[in-house]
């Protein structure tokens, strides 16, 4: 009976992590897509570091559309503490490397959060072909065909 339930619920953890994969993916093609990942961070539990750093690249996203400057920095500052904590607790965690690059690339330069732009490009490289999980493997590769940090 435990298996059962514990099967459930990794079950559940992976259609969460699915959920947010594909909502992070659209991040850039509209505002109400950015809101719609933004909103589902907001709610989730974010006790795996996984999920810690995309609700720190929520927290990022959200910093862009406010108007209130306190806040904006408040909620950037926060977002990349999220993200940085998450590389800390899981520094081989490809999909963690994957949203902190994804965020410091897209970000001005001029925020000053992109000193790991090179070492999450050479990790990412060098583990690529590691990847057991399909659908993983298949997120990673597709974010690494559009970056331009691996052209």
């Amino acid at each position: 009976m435990m298996k059962l339930i514990m099967f459930f619920f990794v079950l559940s953890l992976s259609g969460n992590l699915t959920e947010i994969r594909n909502l992070y993916s659209n991040v850039s093609s509209s505002k109400e897509k950015q809101q719609d990942f933004i909103t589902y961070m907001q709610k989730a539990d974010t006790k795996k570091p996984v999920f810690q750093a995309y609700k720190g690249a929520a927290l990022i996203l959200q910093s862009k559309n406010t108007t209130v400057k306190s806040d904006r920095k408040q909620l950037f500052v926060n977002g990349a503490g999220l993200i940085d904590k998450s590389v800390n607790k899981e520094p081989e965690n490809i999909e963690i490397r994957l949203i902190r690059l994804s965020i410091q690339e897209n970000i001005p330069k001029a925020l000053k959060y992109n000193s790991n732009i090179q070492e999450d490009v050479t990790f990412i490289s060098e583990n690529l072909n590691h990847i057991k999980d399909s659908e993983l493997k298949s997120y990673v590769q597709q974010y690494v065909k559009q970056s331009k940090s691996f052209k």
